[in-house]
């Protein structure tokens, strides 16, 4: 396996951990955009609490950032302060409240559940042993990313590093390739959510191609994923077809120019320049295995669809004219058993 792919694995677990915080926030009636900035407020310290460090981290422009500020501080879970020495400095502050919301949105219990499996399938210790590379990935991530906000306090990330378990580490991960994201995707104009939908629909199979489906996998209400489709489907980045046997069912393609858009914003250089970082230390021993057990174990905890490959499922089998689905009783492309399915279960 190539160590690009373990950003793959990566790519998984932050995906299956936005959809939960997405819909944990939906139902705090807080934006997702403006959990991130309160999350990353309660890491910081008196060199990154500004605006500017902000923006930086997340790769957005200062007025985004600005307007997120403005309606956190309405609603009393921030405050601003001018630094003491250079006046045109401001310095943004979690306050309780903020504080109290937060650990509300956070997913501490997918992750807690997620640990608890490898416990149960006594994974936890093989995994523990392998902390190591999910501490070197990291780094090798942050050191190849544009934003580096935690360049004043590295020996203060490392004993979070040390005191972190594997998925603290995935969410760390997560949220430097969200800003990589986020960043392309201000320069092409394209809403981060709407890059979302594209990569979706690249790599899910005829199953899951639908309106649902895409509202499952991202955490969204329906009407937000049919609002968002209108927009799409007028830029020419998808088209919606019938179902053949159901009308009243629709599937999502992904056009060209959708396509195209989409491998101009994917990090995909970001991987890259991470993975030649990792290979420039000889003593890491990549392990690949940890990685897919700890992206198993979170499609396990994950209340709703574990949203896996399908060649990776119990009902999927291999027949001597092909592959076949158990559950659907239809037969399979090779190209349908190597994408994700909303109806998997991890075998």
């Amino acid at each position: 396996m190539q160590q690009v792919e373990i950003f793959e694995f990566v790519k998984c677990m932050a995906a299956l951990i936005r959809s939960e915080q997405r819909k944990k926030c939906a139902k705090l009636r807080l934006q997702l955009v403006h959990f991130e900035v309160l999350n990353y407020l309660s890491h910081s310290t008196q060199y990154t609490d500004t605006p500017a460090a902000t923006a930086s981290y997340f790769g957005m422009t200062r007025g985004t950032v600005s307007q997120s500020l403005i309606v956190l501080e309405k609603k009393g879970y921030i405050e601003k302060n001018k630094d003491e020495s250079d006046k045109r400095i401001i310095h943004v502050h979690l306050l309780p409240p903020g504080d109290a919301i937060l650990k509300m949105a956070r997913t501490t219990e997918l992750l807690q559940k997620a640990t608890a499996i490898l416990k149960k399938e006594k994974k936890e210790a093989f995994i523990s042993l392998q902390k190591n590379i999910f501490s070197h990935v990291f780094n090798a991530l942050q050191k190849a990313s544009h934003s580096q906000p935690f360049k004043a306090r590295n020996s203060h990330k490392f004993k979070l590093m040390n005191k972190a378990n594997i998925f603290d580490i995935i969410e760390c991960m997560a949220a430097l390739i969200r800003s990589e994201e986020r960043r392309r995707c201000t320069e092409l104009k394209l809403q981060l959510v709407h890059f979302q939908f594209l990569e979706y629909l690249s790599f899910c199979n005829k199953y899951s191609d639908t309106p649902a489906a895409i509202a499952n996998y991202l955490g969204m209400t329906r009407g937000t994923v049919s609002q968002s489709l209108i927009i799409l489907e007028k830029r020419e980045f998808i088209k919606k077809n019938q179902d053949n046997s159901d009308k009243r069912v629709l599937h999502i393609q992904l056009l060209q120019k959708g396509q195209c858009i989409l491998q101009k914003v994917r990090p995909t250089e970001l991987f890259k320049k991470a993975a030649v970082i990792l290979q420039e230390n000889p003593s890491i021993s990549i392990g690949e295995e940890a990685f897919f057990e700890a992206l198993r174990a979170l499609q396990k905890a994950n209340n709703s669809c574990s949203f896996g490959v399908c060649k990776t499922c119990k009902n999927f089998s291999r027949k001597p004219k092909g592959f076949f689905c158990e559950l659907t009783q239809e037969k399979l492309s090779k190209n349908d058993s190597e994408k994700i399915c909303q109806e998997h279960i991890p075998a």
